[in-house]
């Protein structure tokens, strides 16, 4: 892969891991726009550059989060041992980590079967769509007084089964969070506050788990450069995403990345068409 591709997929991944616009969707189609085919089948390659960008999103998310991983992790450990009381942090804490079992385990259950949606363009457009319309009209939805730190049962629930809908490509982890949540009355900015911070665990235990398998095949050789860079732009354009938003939906809507969802979705089946 040359090294310009890496950059321009570590990019990708950083950006669009956060903007509710969908990652997978947009992996899957610029390789297929530009028809770039560095893997040619070969998983293994594909599996470790995968871990490589999916690790340099997760360091610079939390870097940009720090603050609230600590302040909620700290709790949620401290109340688990007993040294602090159950509070509304260390119940958000607990239900965070929580809520992204449905999705884990429906993703390990049917690994292949996802694995093989991801090249689906006419999925990818879809999804594009569909969700991007939900997105548009849960935004318009009244705001009410809930924050981040309320986060109940049912609410993180609710978030959980939500994320399951995000395996398929094009439908976009941080976008379904935010739509439930607005459509919950939480507030533009708690409301994404609350999928990214959600998507941590999601992040985290997917470059894990597949992490696994890199140990057991090996690294391929001549990659280190490759997966450096690409781990490296994941980072920092993960980060700049999550703090664009953060100050974007303070004063404005999700509205322009509906529309953004719906313009690929058209441009997409134009292409299709075409060819």
């Amino acid at each position: 892969m040359p090294i310009f591709h890496a950059i321009v997929l570590g990019v990708t991944q950083g950006l669009t891991e956060f903007l509710p616009i969908s990652s997978s969707g947009h992996l899957g189609i610029i390789p297929w726009l530009f028809q770039w085919n560095h893997f040619d089948g070969d998983t293994r390659m594909e599996n470790t550059f995968d871990v490589a960008v999916h690790f340099g999103t997760l360091v610079g998310s939390v870097i940009c989060l720090w603050g609230d991983v600590r302040r909620y992790s700290s709790a949620g450990l401290l109340a688990l041992v007993g040294r602090r009381p159950w509070n509304n942090q260390a119940r958000f804490a607990w239900f965070l980590l929580l809520s992204a079992l449905p999705a884990a385990i429906l993703a390990a259950s049917f690994e292949g079967f996802f694995l093989t949606q991801s090249n689906r363009i006419g999925l990818i457009a879809f999804g594009l769509a569909g969700f991007g319309v939900l997105l548009w009209a849960a935004d318009r939805r009244p705001q009410t007084k809930a924050v981040v730190k309320d986060l109940t049962m049912r609410r993180a629930a609710l978030l959980g089964w939500g994320q399951c809908f995000a395996l398929l490509p094009g439908v976009s982890r941080s976008g379904i969070n935010i739509t439930i949540a607005r459509t919950l009355g939480y507030r533009r900015s708690d409301a994404a506050r609350i999928a990214f911070l959600m998507g941590l665990p999601i992040i985290g235990g997917a470059a894990i788990y597949r992490l696994f398998g890199v140990i057991s095949d090996g690294l391929p050789n001549g990659m280190w450069s490759v997966l450096a860079v690409g781990a490296f732009s994941s980072a920092v354009t993960g980060w700049f995403a999550i703090h664009v938003v953060l100050r974007w939906v303070r004063t404005h809507s999700y509205a322009g990345f509906a529309a953004y969802r719906l313009c690929l979705a058209l441009a997409i089946a134009i292409v299709l068409w075409s060819r």
